[in-house]
Order: C-alpha cells, then structure tokens, then sequence
C-alpha cells in the first residue's frame, strides 16, 4: 500500500464507518485505493495486492461488500468473481471501450460433463461392450481349434454376448437419462 495521504470526498467519507485501528484492514483504506488510483474497477485479488496483501481475501472481500452495502461502490459480476467500481457519476465505470467482456457461461465444462449420470453410465457400457467383444472373439478363435482353454467355447461366447448385451441396455438407459434431463435416479426404499 502506498503511503501518499489521499482525502476522501465528502460524499464517500460520509457514508463509511469510522476508521478502526482494531480492524486490520478498514472501510477508509480500500475506499482510498478507489480514489487515488487510476484504476477504473478492482477485482479482490487485485484490491488485495493493492492493500500490500498483510490480510486475507476474504477479509477484502468483507470490506468492498460493505462499502458496496453502502452505496460507496457497486459492483458485477464477471467470470467467476466480482468487480468493483465506485458509485459515482465521475467513475471511470461501466467497462472501458477497449475492454470486451466475455459472457457468463451456461454450458458445462468437459470435467462437470463427465459427472454427469448418463455420461458415467455410457462410458461403462461403452467399455463393457469392447470387453464383450473381445470375449466373443475369443471364443470364436477357440471353437476354430487356434487354441483351447479350460472353458468351453459356447460357455465363453455366451459370457461375451451376455455382456454385450448388458452394455446395450446401459447405453440405451444412458441415453433416456440423457432426454429426459434425470439429474439422479430417485431412491426406490425411502418415501419419506
């Protein structure tokens, strides 16, 4: 943190709790760093460093909601945080002409997509489904006399079809999850 002494204007100094010396980071010098930077808006992170980062984040956090409480700054939401510009008519704010925004994002990532259900239920059938065939060629290849194991070809084949078939199943309930939007299968043995 700078030490240059910067005065609060009236309208600013009038709407924020007096300066605390019990408080490790007060109102009055986050309120400060609005007013002597040339920064049109802070996010936390930034505030935080600006502070000289002695406290936490979410300490600053506390200290721009408040003054956000109290009509000294406003703020939005971007991405996956806030940003925080003072509520004046002189403010610097809304974003700068140079700066383009990105929209707030409503399709899942690839990871949250993975924990989906269905997504979980067709991966497994899917690789059923190649362990189904790879014991179906197996024991296609044994019932040719290529090689011979302690089981019996029909008892090998019927194993890699069974598991085929399981792994169709899976894949056709994967995709009715899928186009019925079932977030979780209801628990069948409580009704309460």
């Amino acid at each position: 943190m700078q030490t240059s002494e910067v005065e609060l204007p009236d309208w600013v100094e009038s709407r924020i709790d007096a300066p605390n010396t019990n408080r490790s980071i007060t109102q009055y010098q986050v309120a400060k760093e609005f007013v002597k930077k040339n920064r049109p808006y802070y996010n936390v992170s930034r505030m935080h460093a600006a502070l000289g980062g002695n406290v936490s984040t979410d300490t600053v956090q506390s200290r721009l909601d408040e003054l956000v409480e109290r009509d000294v700054l406003k703020s939005e939401k971007v991405n996956n945080g806030f940003i925080y510009w003072l509520n004046h008519e002189d403010s610097d704010w809304p974003i700068p002409s140079d700066v383009e925004v990105e929209p707030e994002r409503t399709e899942p990532t690839v990871n949250e997509w993975k924990n989906y259900g269905y997504v979980q239920l067709a991966a497994f059938s899917l690789i059923i489904v190649v362990i189904g065939t790879a014991v179906t060629l197996l024991g296609t290849f044994q019932t040719g006399g290529y090689y011979t194991t302690p089981w019996g070809a029909s008892d090998i084949i019927a194993v890699g079809l069974s598991a085929g078939i399981m792994s169709y199943i899976g894949l056709f309930v994967a995709g009715l999850l899928w186009i019925f939007d079932v977030d979780e299968l209801p628990n069948v043995g409580n009704f309460s």
